[in-house]
Order: structure tokens, then C-alpha cells, then sequence
């Protein structure tokens, strides 16, 4: 129940998030005021290790995993405090399931159920590492907010951007005032992230002579497996090796291909200004798949269709929990779920970034296909086809 503590070893720790629906997750170095001393102690999606490697984010989805060193962590560091916040205005109670779970050595030592009936808070702390007599324990708060992350980041000390809006309308949580050490001379944290859906498939980055270096990762739950006796009879009950890749065409009407099928990774500096970079096939890798685009050569690229496909595994997209996001300097992650999955094709076009006149627009598609064939002539890319390996 709420209040309950108990002591945990000083080593390393996973702090699982597990919830029905996928939401956002954040955690927060206090000190003695139970507030942050800046921006690195808070970390989320948008700044997903601080700056001591002390508190990281491993994973994001319906299992959200930090990993937390406590033998890094600083001695003026007095707590470690983890919350949630729901997407697209949902309550605490629609994601239908909630707990937070501690593990050391891969084993469960802590699992903490937050009771879901008549919850409508958009926000929730979930759970706090805290030192007391030189001991590190773990306590169950369940406390929740109305607001959502902005006024739950602001509960904690930390400045937000002024011009963004909360994901719900705020109601102030009861907390004393941020803290001088918390406030004073300190930068704000940019907490924007736009999430692509049905109802908003679109965003449009305005022109610019030099984009940056624009990353695209595709992460998912790397543990997602074929279900069922027909899976166990074929030996199909594996993990999932789901690939990263895209279409590109550049200016002068140059097509590309690019994935680590047929060794097609493409080139950062040169044409076509798009590379994969490596390719994860084993599970290895926990921030998934990355894709660099050259947003200083941006006026030499007509588009690019981003997609991913199963190369390994039954196809069950609902186990695989995927999200694309697009990251690039200035601006917050632009992400979009692969939420509508059909587990007969394997292969996903995900999204497409125009080039409208010098600017970005970024499109969510989400249509699945049985092969690269398919889903080149749903977009009449005009590719000639082989088969492939890696």
C-alpha cells in the first residue's frame, strides 16, 4: 500500500514502469528541500540520462525501464523520485493497469499495484529511492496530479519553457515554492514533444538553411514473441528482429534504399545524406534502431519514407509496443506508435518527411504491407526487386 518501504541493495537497480497503455515517464534527483538543483536532474523522454550516468532511460512504452547506479549517485542526493504522466488527455484510470517493480540482478524485489478504480488524475508519482542512515530504501507514494507533466515537473523544482502548454489543464499540486537553488540563474527545460496520431497525422517545421542532424529511432519491446500452440509447434516463440530503413529521393530524382538488408546503410556526407547506423540484431542494443538524416543538405532531399519490417519473428505488431521518434536540434521529439498493426504483413511504412519549399513536413502513415514490393507500389516508387540478406 502507499507508504510502504522497504530497503534495497546499493547497486545497481532497474525500476520497471508497467501500465495497460503506453504513457510518459519521468524521474527526478531531490535533495534535502525535495527539490531538483537544476535541469540535469530530471530525466525523461526528452533528456533520457542526467549528467552523472547515475539515472538513465533504458525503454519507453507500456514497460518504461530506468536503471539507476546508486553507487553513482551523489552523496548530496537524497531521493530519486519516479512518476508517470498519461498521453492525449487520458486519466490514470484508462491505462487499465499500473505498477512500479524494482529489480537487482534481473530479480524482483520489489512490486508495488496502484489500485486503478475511479483514478481521473492525468499524473501520478509512482515511487522514490531515498537514503536514510546510509541505506538506500524504496517506498510505494501514489500520488497524483490533475495536471500533467508540466505542473508535475514544476511540483519537483524543475523550470519549464513558459510557452508550453500542459498536456491537461493544470490544477497546482499542494507544494511549497521551487527553491532558490532550484530557480535561481537556471535554465528551462523544453518539455514539448508532439505525438502523431489518427486525429493529428501532421506537423510542418518551418524553412530553415540548416536543420542539423536530424536522428530518427525506432525502439520496441525487444522481448515480444510469437503466442500460442501453433507458435510453439513451429518454434516460432522468439524474439522479434525488427528492422529500421527507408525510401529516399533526393533533388535530381535519385532513389534510395536504405537498410541493413543487402548492406544498403548509405552515406551521412554525401548523396543521398541519409545513414542507418548499424543494426541491432539481437536485442542488445536497448535504445533500438537509429537513422541519421543531414538536415544541412535538407535542400537536396525530396523526401523520405521511413518504414520498418520483421525481418525475424512471427509478425505481431500489438506485442512489439514500436515507436518511431525524430529528434532535432531545437525542436521537441516528434513520435508516432505503431499502434494499428495487422500481424499477417510484416512490414510497416511508418512516415514520410517532405520537403515543401526548404521546409519539413512530417507525415504519419502507418499502413502495413506484406513486403518491400507491396509497399513500393502503394507509393509508386518504381524500385526494382530481388531478394535479400543480411
Amino acid at each position: 500500500m502507499a507508504g510502504g518501504n522497504t530497503s534495497v541493495p546499493s547497486s545497481i537497480l532497474k525500476v520497471k514502469i508497467i501500465s495497460g497503455k503506453a504513457a510518459d515517464v519521468s524521474a527526478y534527483r531531490l535533495y534535502d528541500n525535495d527539490k531538483v538543483s537544476g535541469d540535469a536532474d530530471m530525466v525523461f523522454y526528452g533528456q533520457k540520462i542526467n549528467d552523472d550516468g547515475s539515472v538513465s532511460l533504458l525503454e519507453e512504452g507500456q514497460t518504461s525501464v530506468f536503471e539507476v547506479n546508486l553507487p553513482k549517485v551523489k552523496a548530496s542526493v537524497k531521493k530519486i523520485t519516479f512518476a508517470l504522466t498519461c498521453d492525449n488527455n487520458d486519466t490514470i484510470q484508462a491505462l487499465s493497469k499500473l505498477a512500479i517493480q524494482v529489480e537487482c540482478d534481473n530479480e524482483v524485489i520489489i512490486v508495488a499495484n496502484v489500485e486503478m478504480s475511479g483514478r481521473a488524475e492525468a499524473a501520478l508519482i509512482l515511487g522514490e529511492l531515498y537514503r536514510r542512515n546510509d541505506e538506500w530504501k524504496f517506498r510505494f507514494i501514489d500520488q497524483g496530479f490533475n495536471g500533467g507533466l508540466k505542473p508535475l515537473a514544476e511540483h519537483f523544482g524543475v523550470e519549464v519553457n513558459a510557452d508550453e502548454t500542459p498536456a491537461a489543464p493544470p490544477s497546482p499540486p499542494p507544494a511549497p515554492a521551487p527553491s532558490p537553488a532550484a530557480s535561481a540563474g537556471q535554465s528551462t527545460v523544453n518539455l514539448s514533444k508532439i505525438s502523431l496520431t489518427k486525429e493529428g497525422p501532421r506537423v510542418n517545421l518551418s524553412k530553415k538553411d540548416d536543420f542539423g542532424l536530424i536522428r530518427v529511432n525506432l525502439n520496441w519491446n525487444q522481448k515480444a514473441e510469437g503466442k500460442g500452440f501453433l507458435n510453439n509447434l513451429l518454434g516460432a516463440n522468439k524474439s522479434i528482429d525488427l528492422d529500421l530503413g527507408a525510401f529516399v529521393r533526393l533533388k535530381d530524382d535519385d532513389k534510395w534504399v536504405i537498410q541493413a538488408l543487402g548492406n544498403s546503410f548509405g552515406y551521412f556526407d554525401s548523396d543521398p545524406y541519409v545513414e542507418l547506423q548499424g543494426d541491432d540484431r539481437t536485442g542488445a542494443v536497448t535504445d533500438g534502431e537509429w537513422l541519421h538524416i543531414n538536415g544541412s543538405q535538407w535542400k537536396n532531399i525530396e523526401e523520405v519514407l521511413v518504414f520498418a519490417f520483421i525481418y525475424k519473428g512471427v509478425p505481431n505488431w500489438a506485442q512489439t509496443d514500436g515507436v518511431v521518434t525524430i529528434h532535432m536540434p531545437g525542436q521537441g521529439p516528434i513520435e508516432t506508435r505503431l499502434t494499428e498493426g495487422q500481424n499477417r504483413n510484416g512490414m510497416c511504412a511508418i512516415a514520410r518527411l517532405v520537403n515543401n519549399n526548404g521546409s519539413i513536413n512530417i507525415e504519419r502513415i502507418n499502413q502495413y504491407f506484406s513486403g518491400h514490393k507491396d509497399m513500393d507500389n502503394a507509393f509508386r516508387w518504381g524500385f526494382r526487386w530481388a531478394a535479400g540478406s543480411k
